[in-house]
C-alpha cells in the first residue's frame, strides 16, 4: 500500500484539499480494511504537515464526508472505514492505482480442494477429511464441476470450510478450467492440489514421498529449433513458485518427520521400504504420459533439481495466479506412485492415500502459522 507522503505529493500543493489530506491519512492507516478512528488520523496528519496545513476539525469533516467513509465502529471512540466511493475518489484525485487489502472475510471458503481424478485420488481425500458422512453437496448444477463440503479443525481449534471437486480429465487445460470456475465460485482462502505423480530417482526418492511444487514448470512449453539438421528445443516454461510464507512453514517437514511415521501406521496395505518424506522443487507439468526415461533427462537437462513430473499442477498454479483479487494462495501435494519409464499400477491407492494425509495433517496443523495474527 501507498504511504501517506506518497499519496501527498502525487499531487501538487494547490491542490491538496482538506478532503484529500484525510482521506490519504484513512488510506495509509489501512482504512480499506481496518476501522480507523480520528485520532489515528490526526496522529498522521501532525506527523507529515505543518500546523497551518492540517485539517482543523477532523471528526466533522469524516461526518460530512459520509460517501467516502462510513462508521465501522460506533465506539467509544468512533472508528472509521472507507466506502468504495472513497477508494475511487482518492484514486481520481491522486492518479495512483491505489490496491486494497485482502481480509479472511473477502474469502468465502478457507480451502478449495483439487483433484485429477475421483479414483483413487478424491477418495482419499474424502477419508482424510473424516469419511463420506462429512461431505455435503454444494454449487449449481449449471456447472460441469460436482462440488462438495466439508470442515476441519485445526490444532488451535479453528473451523475451517472446505470446497472440492475434481476436473473433468486430467491434463493441464482440464486443471486449469476447474480451479478458475471454483475460483470464480467460491473464492477459496487457498487453493490445494492433491494427486499422485510420477518422480524422479535422484534424492532417494520412495514410493508414497510428498512432492510440493516450487516452482510448477510447464516443461512443454518452448520453440521447437533445427539447427545443422538436428532438432533441439528451446524452453520457454514460466514458472510460477509458492507464496514465501507458505514456502517457509513447509521446510520444517523436509527430512525425517514424524508426520510420515503417523501416517504409515495407519495404513492397512503394502509399505514402501523406507520412510516417506517431503520433497520441495521444480515439478514438471505437461499434457502427456511418460513413459520413456530419456524424456525424464531431457528434462533434467533444464531442470537439474527436477523432483518429478505429472499434468495438472501448473494450471492450478497459472489459474490462481492470474485469477481476480483476492486472489487465493495455492500449493501442490502429489505423491510418487511410479517412476515415469517404472509404470506400475500397484502404488497409486497408497500414494493419493499419502498424499491426502499430509495435506490436511499439514493444513490442520499449521493454518494459523501461515496466516499469522499482526
Amino acid at each position: 500500500m501507498e504511504d501517506f507522503s506518497t499519496i501527498l505529493t502525487a499531487i501538487k500543493p494547490s491542490a491538496r484539499s482538506d478532503q484529500y489530506k484525510i482521506l490519504a491519512a484513512v488510506y495509509a492507516l489501512g482504512g480499506t480494511s481496518n476501522a480507523i478512528t480520528t485520532a489515528q488520523i490526526q496522529d498522521v496528519l501532525k506527523l507529515n504537515l505543518p500546523k497551518a496545513g492540517r485539517p482543523t476539525n477532523v471528526a466533522a469533516s469524516l461526518r460530512a464526508y459520509s460517501k467516502y467513509v462510513r462508521v465501522a465502529d460506533k465506539g467509544p471512540p468512533l472508528k472509521w472505514i472507507f466506502t468504495e466511493k472513497g477508494i475511487e475518489r482518492l484514486r481520481k484525485l491522486s492518479g495512483l492505482p491505489l490496491v486494497v487489502d485482502v481480509t479472511a472475510d473477502d474469502h468465502d471458503f478457507d480451502v478449495g480442494i483439487i483433484c485429477a481424478l475421483e479414483q483413487p485420488e478424491f477418495a482419499a481425500v474424502t477419508e482424510a477429511c473424516g469419511g463420506t458422512e462429512n461431505w455435503q453437496p454444494i454449487g449449481s448444477a449449471r456447472f460441469p464441476h460436482v462440488y462438495r463440503q466439508c470442515e476441519i479443525t485445526t490444532a488451535a481449534g479453528k473451523t475451517l470450510r472446505v470446497v472440492a471437486t475434481t476436473a473433468t480429465s486430467m491434463g493441464l487445460t482440464a486443471a486449469s478450467i476447474v480451479t478458475t470456475q471454483m475460483i470464480m465460485q467460491f473464492k477459496p482462502r487457498i487453493v490445494v492440489m492433491i494427486g499422485i505423480a510420477a518422480g524422479t530417482r535422484d534424492g532417494n526418492k520412495e514410493f508414497g514421498d510428498v512432492l510440493v511444487a516450487d516452482p510448477s514448470v510447464d516443461y512443454n512449453s518452448g520453440k521447437v529449433v533445427r539447427a545443422e539438421g538436428i532438432r533441439g528445443f528451446l524452453p520457454d516454461p514460466y514458472p510460477i513458485g509458492l507464496n514465501p510464507r507458505l514456502r517457509s512453514v513447509l521446510q520444517k517437514y523436509r527430512g525425517l518427520n514424524p508426520v510420515f511415521e503417523e501416517i504409515q501406521e495407519a495404513w492397512d496395505g503394502k509399505l514402501p521400504t523406507r520412510m516417506n518424506a517431503l520433497h520441495v522443487g521444480p515439478l514438471g507439468a505437461a499434457d502427456q504420459v511418460i513413459d520413456d526415461v530419456t524424456r525424464v533427462l531431457e528434462i533434467q537437462k533444464n531442470w537439474r533439481k527436477l523432483i518429478g513430473v505429472e499434468m495438472e499442477t501448473y494450471g492450478v498454479y497459472r489459474a490462481c495466479n492470474e485469477a481476480p483479487d483476492p486472489k487465493p494462495r495455492f500449493v501442490s501435494f502429489k505423491a510418487v506412485c511410479d517412476f515415469a519409464a517404472e509404470k506400475s499400477d500397484s502404488w497409486q491407492e497408497y500414494a493419493a492415500y499419502v498424499a491426502a494425509e499430509f495435506a490436511i495433517r499439514f493444513l490442520s496443523a499449521e493454518w494459523e502459522n501461515l496466516w499469522p495474527k499482526p
